[in-house]
C-alpha cells in the first residue's frame, strides 16, 4: 500500500499546539471497546481499551487513552527517556528466578499499554470525517462520508447512566448495528464513526456481538478538541484499501515478514479467520 499512497508529513507536537485555534468540546465521555480475537487452541479472547470521545454539536475526536498518553510521551525526548525507564521496570517483573533457574514470564510484566490506533475526527463543517489507522509501523489516513451511516429510530427505550435512552439500529460498512442515544445530550455524536443521532449514542454493538462500545464516564467540559499529539508520517488512502491491506496483513504475515515461520499453519489461519475486522465491506 505504501507505493500507492501520497505520503503527508504532519507536525501535531503537544507543545506547539495552540488550544484557542481548536473548537471546544462540550462533553467529555470514556467508552470501553470490546473486540473478539480467536486463539490459536480455539478460545475466544475478549480484548479491551478505554476510549475518550471529545464533542460538541459541530466537532468530535475519539481516540485510546492509552494511545494518547503514549503519543504524548513519545512526543518528546524526556517522554521517550521515561517510557523506557518503565518498559525496564516492567521487564524486570517477568525473570522468574526458582532455585538456579532464571525464566522470562511475560504474563508478570506490567507493560504499558499503547492502545488501540483507532482515531476519528469530526470537523465543523465538513460531510466526511478523517479516520486514522495503524498497520504495523504505518500510520494512515482516509476519509469516510458521513452520509455512509443512515439510523431507523425505534420504540425501545432503556436507562444507561441515568439517562432515558432511545434505540436506533443500521447497516453500516458490512454489519448490522444496534445503538442507544440519550436525547437528553444535544450532541449528535458517539463513539468510533457512530454518530448522527439526536443526541449522544451512550451504547453500540454489532450483531454477533464482535465488536461494542459501552460508555462508563460523561462530563461537561470545555476541553479543546486537539490533534493527536506527536510529529509522523501519514499516507493517504482510501477505506477499503486500508481494511484490505489490514485483514490480509492479519490472515497471511509471513508475506510481510520474510523468515518467519508459522507452528500449526491451519489452526493458526483457522483462528484469524474466526473474527473479521470491524468493517467487512473492503472485499
Amino acid at each position: 500500500m505504501k507505493k500507492l499512497v501520497l505520503s503527508a508529513i504532519i507536525a501535531l507536537t503537544a507543545m506547539s499546539v495552540m488550544a484557542a485555534d481548536y473548537p471546544k468540546a462540550q462533553i467529555a465521555a470514556v467508552y470501553v471497546y470490546k473486540y473478539l480475537t480467536r486463539h490459536a487452541d480455539g478460545h475466544d479472547m475478549e480484548n479491551t481499551d478505554n476510549m475518550m470521545l471529545l464533542a460538541s454539536p459541530s466537532a468530535s475526536r475519539f481516540f485510546s487513552i492509552n494511545k494518547e498518553q503514549y503519543d504524548s510521551l513519545m512526543a518528546t525526548p524526556g517522554g521517550k527517556k521515561k517510557y523506557n525507564l518503565m518498559l525496564r521496570e516492567a521487564m524486570k517483573d517477568a525473570v522468574v528466578r526458582e532455585n538456579d533457574r532464571v525464566t522470562i514470564d511475560m504474563t508478570r510484566a506490567k507493560i504499558p499499554l499503547e492502545g488501540s490506533s483507532i482515531q476519528v475526527v469530526r470537523k465543523p463543517g465538513e460531510d466526511t470525517l478523517e479516520v486514522y489507522g495503524s498497520i504495523s509501523d504505518e500510520d494512515y489516513i482516509y476519509p469516510v462520508a458521513m452520509s455512509d451511516l443512515v439510523w431507523e429510530i425505534g420504540d425501545s427505550v432503556r436507562t444507561i447512566l441515568g439517562y432515558e435512552c432511545q434505540q436506533a439500529v443500521a447497516d453500516y460498512h458490512g454489519r448490522r448495528w444496534t445503538a442507544w442515544f440519550a436525547p437528553d445530550v444535544p450532541v449528535a455524536s458517539g463513539p468510533w464513526q457512530l454518530m448522527g443521532l439526536p443526541g449522544l449514542i451512550m451504547e453500540a454493538g454489532c450483531d454477533g456481538g464482535e465488536y461494542s462500545f459501552t460508555i462508563t464516564g460523561l462530563e461537561a467540559t470545555d476541553r479543546p478538541i486537539t490533534p493527536r499529539p506527536g510529529t509522523r508520517d501519514l499516507f493517504k488512502t482510501t477505506r477499503k484499501q486500508f481494511l484490505a491491506e489490514k485483514r490480509d496483513r492479519q490472515l497471511n504475515p509471513e508475506k510481510y515478514m520474510p523468515g518467519l515461520t508459522i507452528a500449526n499453519r491451519a489452526e493458526a489461519t483457522k483462528a484469524r479467520m474466526a473474527h473479521d475486522l470491524i468493517e467487512t465491506d473492503y472485499r
